[in-house]
């Protein structure tokens, strides 16, 4: 009887431990996966920024935006910076503002771009 309670005993503890070994596993994927959405929206940010300068000259010289990023090539920049991935940024004027943004770097629950309008990054 008491060997019977005791393989209770240690299969219930066995359970117990398998349940917390899932459970830092499924928390050490989830924070991985956050530092690396981290990761990429400031390396976004750091590239966005320099083309954000390039559009900023562009339009103390021209009074206006440019209607696309290759018209910043090569007065206002020698190399267009490209997304995390390697894709191009994706640049939308509407009128006397722009949003900036990488289609392919979701963060939170859309892609992480600039609006400057807002003059903020989100996604």
């Amino acid at each position: 009887m008491q060997q019977a309670a005791k393989t209770k005993t240690s299969a219930g503890q066995i359970i117990v431990l398998v349940v917390i070994a899932v459970l830092l596993a499924i928390g050490y994927v989830a924070l991985d996966f956050y530092s690396a959405g981290e990761k990429n929206a400031t390396t976004v940010e750091s590239r966005g920024l320099q083309i954000i300068q390039g559009l900023t000259r562009f339009k103390l010289e021209g009074g206006a935006y440019p209607d696309s990023l290759a018209k910043l090539q090569p007065k206002f920049m020698e190399t267009m910076p490209l997304c995390p991935n390697g894709s191009a940024f994706v640049y939308q004027l509407t009128g006397a503002e722009f949003t900036l943004r990488c289609d392919a770097v979701i963060f939170r629950t859309k892609p992480y771009g600039y609006d400057s309008k807002n003059r903020s990054w989100g996604g």
